[in-house]
């Protein structure tokens, strides 16, 4: 069926998320107005996790409080998980940072252009192809977009997808099982209108940590926050909803998401501070 979002209905609101920083941004969303030091020697409000991701003018996308008014709760889907090969992936390790905002260094270390930074292992540093090399999946073709950011992918019938494509990724040696697991519940909400619109939170201590917006209008789907579980070492991951696979930010339409992740999985990128980013596929099993 068909899905409709009505954005005007909310207010866009950012989520503090505990282990604030001095601005009030959470520990998995970098903004670029933290202060102090940590004692690793970045910035007090480097993301843990590490899983931020810029738009093109520097912010980061924030979830929304669901209007109930517009949508109602549907099944409980459970909660999200990833088992599975994974892929590591190749950082930056100089030069400009994801749509040239910052530069970046060693590790992957995302200097933001407040000169302050974020890393190591920053989603804002990863390696994009962009001269014409086929994409990961064997199709398509990875070029520089009309902005001059990298890793623009072409489908195979030559439409522009997005800058910074999952299919565009600088692919590391490293090919290994993963088992991710994130303990934020899943809440599924449907517009009430029969349009199709949907929205789906992770939500954790009655904390929204990452949100899906569904526009069966414009079949596109919009990501916020940042999802944050752990593997069987106990290391921290988290999946960054602000990625292109989750957050449509034009180009060609990214389709229904939050279904793609109910039924086959969606591969997106998985980011750790100690380990490395790594693509995985992300799946929501029932309760």
């Amino acid at each position: 069926m068909s899905r409709k979002l009505l954005l005007p209905t909310m207010l866009l609101v950012m989520l503090a998320l505990s282990g604030c920083g001095k601005d009030g941004g959470g520990p998995t969303d970098p903004g670029e107005n933290d202060g102090g030091t940590s004692t690793d020697g970045l910035t007090n409000g480097d993301p843990v996790p590490n899983g931020g991701w810029t738009n093109p003018d520097g912010s980061t996308p924030a979830p929304q409080p669901v209007d109930t008014s517009v949508y109602a709760p549907g099944d409980d889907p459970g909660s999200a998980g990833s088992d599975g090969a994974s892929t590591s992936l190749v950082f930056q390790t100089s030069g400009s940072a994801r749509y040239n905002r910052g530069t970046c260094g060693s590790d992957g270390t995302w200097t933001a252009p407040s000169g302050q930074k974020y890393g190591p292992h920053n989603p804002n540093c990863l390696s994009y192809r962009s001269a014409g090399q086929v994409g990961n999946n064997s199709k398509g073709q990875c070029v520089t977009s009309p902005e001059g950011y990298v890793g623009l992918w072409l489908n195979p019938q030559a439409h522009a997808t997005s800058p910074y494509h999952a299919n565009c990724l600088e692919l590391g040696n490293s090919s290994v099982n993963l088992s991710l697991r994130f303990p934020a519940q899943a809440e599924l909400y449907l517009a009430k209108d029969g349009s199709g619109g949907s929205v789906l939170n992770f939500s954790s201590g009655g904390v929204t940590q990452a949100q899906l917006i569904y526009d069966g209008i414009a079949g596109t789907t919009t990501g916020a926050g940042v999802l944050v579980g752990t593997d069987d070492a106990f290391r921290t991951w988290s999946i960054g909803f602000g990625q292109p696979v989750l957050n449509y930010a034009g180009g060609l339409s990214n389709g229904d998401v939050i279904t793609a992740l109910q039924v086959s999985g969606v591969q997106v990128v998985a980011c750790s501070t100690a380990v490395g980013c790594s693509l995985v596929t992300l799946r929501i099993s029932g309760s």
